[in-house]
C-alpha cells in the first residue's frame, strides 16, 4: 500500500520540554459505566502500572473527534475509573429489586426537570450552531452539552428531554430528535472529562494506543501529527480479525479497521501483540500489502493472562454473589460459555450441540450458560433458541451485563466450560477457565491453543461428533472430569498482569528517556 501523501509541514524539531508519554484511554473513558471487557481491562492494567512505575512521566488522554485533539484525563479520575470498573454491575439482587420497584412506582424517581430542561437548551444551542455553520460555536456548544449531560446523567429525564425537543423543531433546518435519540449510548460517553485541559502535544515524545483505534479519524490524526512533530507511536494490537476473518465483522467495521490500520502501519514504530498468532498475522499482512516490513523486534509479544478478578478469587468464590435468575442452576451441574454473543464466537455451533444433547438426554443434560452481552448479528440465533421446543427454555440460559463478582461465581461453580470460537487474538475465556481449575473444550487454530497451554481439550469444530463425545464424557463420567480438573490445577501457570504490562511500560519509559521506577513487581498504590 502506498504511503499517504504528507502535507506541507515544517521540519521536525526537538523541543527541550519534550519527554512526556501520552497513554490513550479513550476506550475506557467512553465505556466507563459498563462492565469491563478485554480491551478495557488491558487499558486499566497498563494505566495501573504507569501510575505505580512513573506517574510523573505519563499523561492519560481522551481523543475528541469534534475538537481533533486530546484532552487530559486527570490521574485521580483514572484511579476512580479503574476502581469503579471493578464493581460495575455487581449490585445485589435486593438492591436491583429495590431500584426497579422505585422506578416502577415513580417513573420520575430521582429525575430533575430543571436540569433536563437545561440539557435541552444546551443541545438547542448546539443545533443552531450546526445549522448556521459556525464551527467554533458548534464545537464548544457540543462539548459543553455533552459534559453537562455526562455529569448529570442520573437525574436527566431522557423521555422528557425528547418531548421538550419537539418545541424546537419548527425550523426545517433544526431537528433535535436525531441527536437526542442517541444520547444514552453516544453523546454521554463522547464528552471529555469536565474541566479537562487540552494536552500540549508539543510536550509529548511518544504515544501509546492500547485500545480501539478503528473508529473515527484518530489513526489519521496520529499519522499526521507524528510525522509533523516527530512523535513516536506505539500500538497494542489485539488482533487483525476484521481483516483476516472479515466475514465475522460488520462490513463497515471491516472497512474502517483496514483504513485506520493503514495509517498506523506507516506511523507506528513498535507493536505490542497479545499472542504469537497476532504477531504472525501482523507481519504477513504488512508483507502481503507492501507496507514497511515489521521485523520480530518490532512486533513484541506480551501475552495476556486471566483477568484480575480471577487472580483475586479466594476460597469463598463459590459462595457468590449469584446472578438474579440463576436460582435454578445447581453448583457443579452446568456448563459455561463466557463471551460476547456474536457469530465469530460460534454460539450457533454450541446451540446445535446442546439441541442434539437435549434430544438424547433431556433432563439429565447439564444446562449451558451463555454469559456475555449481545453483539452483532445475534437476533436470529437468540430467537431460534427461545422458540426451540427441544431446548424449551431450560437447556440454554443467557445472562448479560455480568459483573466480575458474578462471573467469578459462574466460573467457580460450573462443571466445565466450552469455547468453540472461530478465531481469537488470544482466547481469554480459555485462560480464565483453566485458572479456576475448570476443564475447557475449545476449538483449534489462531491463538486459542496458545491460551490453552496444552491443558485445554482442543477439537476442530468441523468434528461435531468429537465435541458431543467429550461433552458427554465430562457430564456423565465424574472421575474423568475430576482427573482433568486436578491435572489443570497442578500444571496450569497463568500469566500475571505484571508479565503483560511490565514490558510495555518498560519500553515506553526507555523510548522516552525516563528510566526510573522500572520493574516487574511494582506496588500499585492501593488500586483495586
Amino acid at each position: 500500500m502506498p504511503k499517504p501523501e504528507t502535507t506541507s509541514s515544517p521540519a521536525a524539531v526537538s523541543l527541550p520540554s519534550r519527554g512526556l508519554i501520552l497513554v490513550d484511554l479513550s476506550t475506557s473513558w467512553r465505556h466507563r459505566s459498563s462492565p469491563p471487557v478485554g480491551i478495557i481491562r488491558c487499558e486499566h492494567e497498563i494505566a495501573r502500572h504507569f501510575l505505580a512505575a512513573s506517574p510523573q512521566n505519563v499523561i492519560f488522554g481522551f481523543f475528541s473527534e469534534e475538537t481533533q485533539q486530546y484532552s487530559e484525563i486527570p490521574q485521580d479520575t483514572v484511579i476512580q475509573m479503574i476502581t469503579n470498573s471493578t464493581s460495575s454491575g455487581s449490585s445485589s439482587s435486593q438492591e436491583k429489586e429495590l431500584s426497579d420497584e422505585q422506578e416502577l412506582n415513580d417513573p420520575g424517581y430521582g429525575k430533575s426537570f430543571p436540569k433536563t430542561f437545561l440539557a435541552g437548551l444546551l443541545f438547542a444551542n448546539y443545533m443552531v450552531g450546526r445549522a448556521s455553520g459556525i464551527s467554533k460555536w458548534r464545537m464548544k456548544a457540543a462539548t459543553l452539552a455533552k459534559q453537562y449531560v455526562a455529569g448529570n446523567y442520573d437525574v436527566i429525564d431522557f423521555e422528557s428531554l425528547t418531548r421538550i425537543a419537539k418545541f424546537w423543531t419548527a425550523s426545517p433546518t433544526i431537528d433535535l430528535r436525531g441527536p437526542l435519540g442517541g444520547l444514552r449510548m453516544a453523546l454521554v460517553h463522547s464528552a471529555p472529562p469536565p474541566g479537562s485541559a487540552p494536552v500540549q502535544i508539543d510536550k509529548i515524545i511518544t504515544i501509546l494506543l492500547p485500545g480501539v483505534f478503528w473508529e473515527g479519524s484518530k489513526a489519521k490524526w496520529l499519522w499526521r501529527e507524528s510525522s509533523k512533530r516527530n512523535i513516536s507511536v506505539k500500538l497494542l494490537l489485539f488482533d487483525l480479525i476484521p481483516i483476516v476473518v472479515r466475514q465475522f465483522s460488520e462490513s463497515g467495521a471491516a472497512q474502517n479497521f483496514a483504513a485506520c490500520f493503514h495509517y498506523l502501519l506507516w506511523s507506528c514504530d513498535h507493536f505490542f501483540c497479545i499472542s504469537d498468532s497476532t504477531a504472525r498475522d501482523l507481519r504477513r499482512y504488512a508483507d502481503a500489502c507492501g507496507y514497511p516490513p515489521v521485523p520480530e523486534s518490532k512486533a513484541e509479544v506480551c501475552r495476556l493472562g486471566p483477568a484480575r478478578f480471577v487472580h483475586d478469587a479466594g476460597p469463598d468464590a463459590v459462595e457468590g454473589p449469584r446472578i438474579p435468575g440463576s436460582e435454578n442452576l445447581d453448583p457443579g451441574k452446568f456448563v459455561l460459555f463466557v463471551s460476547t454473543i456474536e457469530s465469530r464466537k460460534n454460539h450457533d455451533f454450541a446451540y446445535h450441540l446442546w439441541r442434539r444433547l437435549a434430544a438424547k438426554h433431556d433432563a439429565k443434560l447439564f444446562p449451558l450458560v451463555f454469559a456475555g452481552k449481545l453483539g452483532w448479528d445475534t437476533e436470529s440465533l437468540m430467537k431460534r433458541i427461545s422458540q426451540d421446543p427441544v431446548i424449551g427454555g431450560r437447556h440454554i440460559v443467557h445472562f448479560d451485563n455480568v459483573s466480575d463478582d458474578q462471573l467469578r461465581w459462574l466460573y467457580a461453580n460450573c462443571a466445565f466450560t466450552i469455547f468453540p470460537s472461530h478465531y481469537e487474538g488470544f482466547g481469554m475465556t480459555v485462560a480464565e477457565s483453566l485458572a479456576f481449575g475448570k476443564p475447557c473444550i475449545a476449538s483449534v487454530g489462531s491463538s486459542i491453543e496458545e491460551a490453552g497451554q496444552g491443558l485445554a481439550d482442543h477439537i476442530d469444530t468441523l468434528d461435531g461428533v468429537a465435541w458431543l463425545k467429550k461433552i458427554e464424557q465430562y457430564i456423565f463420567d465424574f472421575s474423568a472430569l475430576e482427573d482433568k480438573s486436578k491435572a489443570i490445577k497442578l500444571r496450569y501457570k497463568p500469566y500475571a498482569w505484571d508479565e503483560f504490562t511490565a514490558p510495555i511500560v518498560r519500553h515506553m519509559l526507555q523510548s522516552s528517556g525516563s528510566m526510573s521506577g522500572i520493574g516487574l513487581n511494582i506496588p500499585t498504590r492501593n488500586l483495586p
